[in-house]
């Protein structure tokens, strides 16, 4: 008997749920070489891509969305007059770091933008 079709983003979903191809092949029920075999089309690569691509924004915006409570906790620690004084210097260099290295992304990303306005054709 043939086994059931499974989809491109059934075995999407068990690549990025599994830590390993063998058990994401075990978690859609095929047999690893069908596996490896779907995975080498364009269509799956191309996908895939946009799969994981999507998860790690996600990542990025959950994590941005805690910012401003870790922002919040740093300011705490280092505004406490109770708090040790290595706890308090290291909020205010973690604060510090963060802002330089965050202005200097923000930077690279506008001037990235400029140089996509002006020449879309470059990237």
């Amino acid at each position: 008997m043939r086994q059931p079709a499974v989809s491109d983003e059934q075995i999407i979903a068990a690549l990025l749920a599994n830590h390993s191809i063998g058990k994401a092949a075990e978690a859609v029920g095929i047999a690893p070489r069908t596996f490896y075999k779907r995975m080498g089309t364009p269509a799956f690569k191309a996908a895939y891509s946009a799969a994981r691509a999507d998860l790690v924004r996600q990542a990025v915006a959950d994590l941005n969305g805690q910012m401003a409570i870790a922002i919040a906790t740093l300011i705490e620690i280092m505004t406490d007059d109770t708090a040790p004084a290595g706890a308090r210097v290291q909020a205010a260099r973690l604060l510090m770091d963060n802002a330089a290295r965050f202005s200097d992304r923000l930077a690279e990303a506008d001037r990235m933008t400029g140089d996509l306005l002006q020449d879309p054709y470059r990237f």
